[in-house]
């Protein structure tokens, strides 16, 4: 998830930074604002795409080696040395922290809507087309939201109000503006943390001014007078979030939207620009799927595997100890995750030509992997002692929970049990005195198929060499 919502993150980022370089001083607005709905969207989608890697990576790797420390633990009861403190979870604090800010801003966000409403519903609406006009007694700047047009009550009676006003709002609400704006608003509460969003939806708000500023120049024809009109409105604002609204902030960019002329080639050309931008995304930020033909390497002279009839030849035991010598600490252990991939891979087949006097001599060893856990229902005698929390600890499919958490569940339900018994030095000794590691039936058929498919594959082993 964590991987997915960075993909959205960059993606939405990407295609916003397109828009501001190419589209944002286009005049088809309409189309600018389809595009910023329709790339914030497909952030959200690309990530989800399959497409295919050309890049080899993952077809080549010998899959046939996993490097452990340790020994899959049996089926039996077994004394634990010592039990780890569980980590402190940093997700469900993330979590919290997430949930908390979402219901700030949800409950922000429902007052502003329960107060524009309130306002609307407050005074007798005057029909205007298909909308309404509510005169408020603020000094406010003239704005509009869903059916409604919000005018200062002394300024709409004044005999030189002017009719711009009217027009520019009412093509807000013929063009169901507030509808992109409460969506975005909405965005921000669920995806906050998207640094992005907030500048996606000042995107979507000028553009919006931008069409409601072409509206009232098909209409009215009077570009200058309208100008001065925006230069006389720019020094109110509205104290509501969620209108439509003249706005000092882009008052400049609006004036010198009006003045740039049409230009139907330019423009294609703009929109055809997306289409390589829309690929590289996809290309970027989908889900890689790897062709299912492996990619055979031939093996080099230096890499064949020369043995006598008794094992390994010198010239490779050599080798084989010239790799493990490299990364021998003091001790005379080799720390088995220094070695590489390709050091790993070297040494499993080395050691598989060893006869077994050569093999007890080292230090690495290679050995097939345990066979998975079998499966192994609870007892229902066993499920009901496991409630006492003061005896047993329980953890299920790896996470630890309260014992009172097995109320909802039967025994039935899970299809392996791994109890241990804790020494007295394990960290939670006195909480309790057993461990119980429960796997559900879906934890334990992921694990099994997981297991079954590594059966030919090979653990590493390190051992203190015999003196």
């Amino acid at each position: 998830m964590t991987s997915y919502l960075i993909k959205v993150i960059l993606c939405s980022g990407v295609l916003l930074i397109v828009y501001k370089i190419i589209l944002e001083q286009d005049r088809f607005h309409s189309f600018k604002r389809f595009y910023l709905l329709m790339s914030f969207g497909l952030s959200f989608c690309i990530p989800f795409i399959k497409s295919p890697d050309f890049s080899g990576s993952g077809l080549t790797k010998n899959d046939n080696i996993l490097v452990y420390s340790n020994f899959l633990p049996s089926q039996k009861s077994i004394e634990v040395l010592s039990t780890p403190e569980q980590p402190f979870d940093i997700s469900k604090a993330l979590f919290i922290v997430y949930t908390l800010i979402t219901i700030a801003l949800l409950i922000r966000f429902t007052l502003n809507l329960r107060a524009i409403l309130k306002r609307a519903k407050s005074q007798k609406p005057i029909l205007y087309k298909k909308s309404h006009i509510i005169l408020i007694n603020e000094d406010t700047s003239p704005h509009s939201f869903l059916n409604y047009i919000f005018i200062n009550r002394e300024e709409y009676n004044h005999p030189n109000f002017r009719q711009q006003i009217l027009t520019h709002e009412y093509a807000h609400i013929n063009q169901k503006h507030s509808f992109d704006i409460v969506f975005f608003e909405l965005a921000q509460i669920v995806f906050w943390f998207n640094p992005f969003l907030f500048f996606y939806a000042s995107a979507v708000k000028l553009n919006h001014e931008f069409l409601a500023d072409d509206a009232v120049i098909k209409e009215h024809q009077d570009v200058p007078n309208y100008q001065y009109l925006l230069i006389e409105k720019a020094t109110k604002i509205s104290d509501s979030l969620l209108a439509s609204q003249f706005n000092y902030s882009i008052t400049k960019k609006r004036l010198l939207m009006m003045n740039k002329t049409k230009s139907l080639s330019k423009s294609l050309l703009r929109q055809l620009a997306i289409i390589p931008v829309l690929a590289l995304s996809v290309s970027f930020f989908s889900s890689k799927s790897f062709s299912q033909k492996p990619t055979v390497t031939p093996k080099t002279e230096k890499e064949a595997v020369q043995t006598t009839s008794d094992g390994a030849s010198a010239e490779l035991l050599n080798e084989f100890n010239k790799i493990v010598s490299k990364i021998e600490n003091e001790t005379g252990l080799a720390r088995y995750n220094s070695f590489t991939e390709q050091e790993t891979e070297r040494l499993q087949t080395i050691y598989l030509a060893m006869n077994e006097e050569q093999k007890a001599a080292q230090i690495i060893s290679f050995k097939p992997a345990a066979p998975p856990l079998p499966r192994a229902v609870p007892s229902q005698t066993d499920f009901k002692k496991w409630h006492d929390s003061k005896i047993y600890g329980i953890w299920i499919d790896g996470k630890r929970v309260e014992n009172s958490v097995l109320n909802n569940y039967k025994n039935t339900d899970f299809d392996n049990a791994y109890v241990s018994k804790l020494a007295k030095n394990a960290i939670n000794y006195g909480k309790h005195y057993y461990q119980i590691d429960l796997m559900t039936k879906k934890e334990y058929e992921a694990y099994y198929n997981e297991a079954m498919n590594k059966t030919k594959k090979y653990y590493m082993f390190i051992q203190r060499p015999t003196k």
